[in-house]
């Protein structure tokens, strides 16, 4: 009778282990923002739910906001893995009504070491002969006073855009770049100077010029002496008499021609 309650044990959790594991599971942080993905096994039935589990002193606990998860969804653990001097690690299972798989284990995080850091926030405006540079933390939902940290410096990357000729500098976020050649395009590329954390994301080039850039001024100066040219020249005629002159000179001028066609009309007419 023993052997048989044990057969049917063993059966029973052999057909409850059936359900292949997910694979692939990594946790994905960017900004101090986490969260655990994972894909399905080979032949998950599409019903399928996942639960994930956090490792908490020692002990797996299920996390009650990533209890039931469809495929494609991923865990939050944003929330979650608040201690930043903390090693954690999760686990993720399948489940249907009937069948349950073995867990899968991520890798342990370090949140201050694994996050992805990304570009800084950057503004650049001119001012004469220099830069006027102001660059700080992005947006996100981690710990603020971390991110602070994170990006209390930042190294930069100044660039002419004329000839490609650089050089680099540290900011703690507020910066004038002096000595540089007014009205003349310089570009900007900025990434936090953190020494604990190596994955970071780079800013795009930020680019202004130290003055305003010079304008071609000639053809309006040509068109303004122009005018006054053209002005003199008629308040000349008019001072000195000439213009009623030439102007019976002129409408005379216009006048021969028809008065020669008129009178060639009328021999023609006779």
């Amino acid at each position: 009778m023993m052997w048989l309650l044990s057969l049917l044990l063993l059966h029973f959790t052999l057909v409850e282990c059936f359900l292949p594991a997910p694979i692939n599971v990594s946790i994905v942080s960017f900004n101090l923002e986490h969260s655990l993905t994972w894909l399905s096994g080979p032949g998950t039935p599409l019903n399928a739910l996942y639960t994930v589990q956090s490792l908490n002193n020692m002990s797996w606990k299920t996390l009650k906001h990533c209890a039931s998860l469809k495929t494609n969804q991923a865990c939050d653990l944003t929330n979650t893995w608040k201690d930043y001097f903390h090693l954690y690690r999760a686990r993720v299972q399948a489940t249907t009504p009937s069948q349950r798989s073995n867990w899968t284990l991520s890798e342990v995080f370090d949140p201050l070491t694994d996050t992805t850091l990304g570009p800084p926030v950057v503004f650049v405006r001119g001012c004469g002969n220099c830069l006027i540079l102001n660059a700080t933390h992005p947006t996100s939902r981690g710990t603020q006073h971390l991110l602070k940290l994170f990006y209390m410096s930042f190294t930069c990357q100044v660039r002419r855009t004329r000839d490609g000729s650089q050089f680099s500098l540290t900011s703690s976020g507020y910066t004038v770049i002096d000595y540089l050649e007014p009205g003349v395009e310089y570009c900007i590329t900025a990434s936090p100077a953190m020494f604990l954390n190596i994955h970071s994301v780079p800013s795009e080039p930020h680019c202004a010029f130290t003055s305003p850039a010079p304008t071609n001024t000639v053809p309006v100066v040509l068109s303004v002496l122009c005018f006054l040219l053209v002005a003199l020249f008629c308040g000349f005629l008019v001072y000195s008499g000439l213009l009623p002159r030439l102007h019976g000179h002129v409408l005379k001028a216009l006048l021969l021609p028809m008065k020669s066609t008129i009178y060639s009309n009328t021999i023609q007419l006779h």
